[in-house]
């Protein structure tokens, strides 16, 4: 179902605004545009599966994100929920967030971000959230095709000023929630005091996987960003 389908109105009970972020348009990103934006690798990156640098749409993709928790700032929006343009929705998703939200505020959870949609890649368990059936507490994971996040969450993404000491999003969200494997990433990032969660079962899934047919991958199948990436910090 489209996102246009899905969402006729924004989630006002909420005060919660809507963002959709259509990756793909940095992909044209040249190195001059990089550079002005400052711009630069974080020195030991590497892809863990592929074991190379960033590619231009991963610079993209996490650009992408970066507005939106910039424009939060700006225009100081308590709630937002962020979707990417390559994902399904499960039946009866507005009804499931709304029901997610009143939980949450039912118990008083103080949270930064809540994951709609992700790939789990920790074997750890995931305790649940006292008192809100539909949530854990997160560990390491991929994807950030649909999340749900704060203006407090916002800020600490924002001040940590990732763009000098760039990793792809779904590496620095859990940096920055502190359940990332990789303790020399997390080195350059010292305050990772972002309180983040899940729903459980999860609301929104990929519209394809890896090696299906019509699977199209903005940040996999663009260009290394070589030149101006490797600069000591």
């Amino acid at each position: 179902m489209p996102i246009t389908d899905v969402f006729d109105y924004p989630i006002e009970t909420f005060d919660t605004i809507v963002y959709y972020c259509h990756c793909c348009v940095c992909r044209a990103l040249n190195d001059s545009d990089i550079d002005a934006m400052g711009i630069k690798m974080l020195p030991e990156y590497a892809d863990p599966y592929h074991k190379r640098p960033l590619t231009r749409g991963e610079i993209g993709c996490f650009l992408s994100h970066f507005h939106v928790w910039k424009d939060m700032l700006e225009h100081q929006h308590r709630t937002a929920l962020v979707l990417e343009d390559d994902l399904r929705f499960e039946p009866y998703f507005k009804k499931k967030i709304q029901a997610l939200l009143k939980e949450v505020q039912k118990i008083g959870l103080l949270w930064d971000l809540i994951y709609l949609g992700r790939k789990r890649l920790s074997e750890e368990g995931e305790p649940p959230v006292a008192g809100a059936p539909n949530l854990v507490h997160v560990n390491y994971s991929y994807w950030t095709l649909c999340y749900l996040i704060t203006l407090e969450g916002a800020k600490k993404l924002v001040a940590a000023n990732p763009l000098p000491k760039l990793v792809p999003v779904d590496e620095y969200l859990p940096i920055m929630f502190d359940r990332h494997p990789e303790e020399t990433w997390k080195g350059y990032y010292p305050k990772r005091n972002l309180r983040a969660f899940s729903a459980q079962p999860l609301l929104v899934y990929p519209t394809h996987y890896t090696g299906e047919e019509n699977y199209i991958s903005d940040t996999e199948d663009s260009d290394l960003a070589l030149s101006v990436l490797r600069d000591e910090l």
